[in-house]
């Protein structure tokens, strides 16, 4: 990748685009996507033309990155600063009518997040990040919990407002044009069947019943939280074939327990232990990451990869 500094260059040389597309054949629309994306892939002609305007060489022009160096110079960019949690406040206040306390760290690259506490319906916090991965720009909710819920406060009302919450941070991440979103689940000790269990898909029924019977706690919370990012679109990521295959039957299994109206949420839970032992399907309580994209890549992974086979010599 190639970093130009064309608007550096306008700036110390007091030159508009007006006057640069008069004095070059480039046009203006094409000048203003160069300046406003630096890594802009630029034509052999355009190139040529800019550096012999400028009277300089291709080095002093720019600077030739890696696709991941790239990435990491545009991270800092997209950090947890007062402007973008201004952004992320606005988006609150506008859609949710709620305000949040805020705590970068690590660079602004991390943020602790939490609600302040005037709000009396209910409390949240939460813990998000940025990186780079090979599929671009990453924002990762790695944990979210809602909780503490008013008596006054309907589920149907709660689920509504849990949805919308994540999808103002999916906004949010948009706006700053994050390539994909992370979200984490993690798994729950269910203390009425005194095991750890993976969150899984349940219907509307099951998970009313749970919020209106039971002391909303942390199997509630990643119960609603795994219905509504599956609804939103949300996959879970599977690193290799043998995972993406148990995934596969875990679901089938789930699916088919969910559909068996005549049992209660606990009996289908119990059943549910009970045929992914038989079927050899251990449950693994690590925390799982389930992915949306939400922005085209701009920089296409292959060349991450081409930068890698060249690094290692392969």
């Amino acid at each position: 990748m190639y970093k130009n500094r064309l608007k550096e260059l306008m700036l110390e040389r007091n030159i508009s685009n007006h006057m640069l597309a008069r004095e070059t054949t480039i046009s203006r629309q094409a000048i203003t996507k160069i300046k406003n994306n630096p890594f802009h892939d630029i034509s052999i002609n355009v190139l040529t033309e800019l550096l012999e305007y400028f009277d300089i060489s291709f080095d002093d022009f720019g600077t030739i990155y890696t696709r991941e160096q790239c990435l990491q110079t545009l991270l800092p960019d997209k950090g947890f600063n007062h402007k973008n949690l201004d952004l992320l406040e606005s988006l609150f206040s506008e859609n949710l009518c709620i305000s949040c306390k805020y705590q970068p760290y690590s660079s602004e690259q991390c943020l602790n997040i939490w609600s302040k506490g005037y709000y009396k319906k209910f409390s949240f916090s939460g813990n998000m990040r940025i990186n780079t991965s090979l599929y671009g720009l990453t924002f990762e909710i790695t944990d979210f919990d809602l909780y503490r819920i008013s008596k006054n406060f309907t589920f149907d009302t709660f689920y509504e407002f849990y949805e919308n919450f994540i999808i103002q941070l999916e906004n949010y991440a948009l706006n700053l044009g994050f390539t994909q979103i992370v979200i984490n689940i993690n798994s729950y000790t269910d203390k009425d069947l005194d095991t750890r269990l993976e969150p899984r898909i349940v219907n509307s029924k099951d998970l009313k019943f749970l919020v209106s019977n039971y002391k909303y706690s942390n199997r509630e919370n990643e119960l609603i939280k795994m219905a509504i990012i599956k609804h939103l679109g949300y996959i879970e990521y599977c690193y290799n074939d043998v995972l993406q295959k148990r995934k596969f039957e875990k679901e089938r299994i789930n699916t088919y327990l969910d559909s068996l109206r005549h049992l209660t949420f606990f009996e289908k839970e119990k059943k549910r232990i009970s045929m992914f032992s038989e079927k050899n399907l251990h449950s693994n309580h690590n925390t799982k990451k389930f992915i949306k994209q939400i922005n085209s890549e701009f920089i296409p992974k292959e060349k991450l990869e081409k930068d890698v086979k060249r690094q290692w010599g392969w």
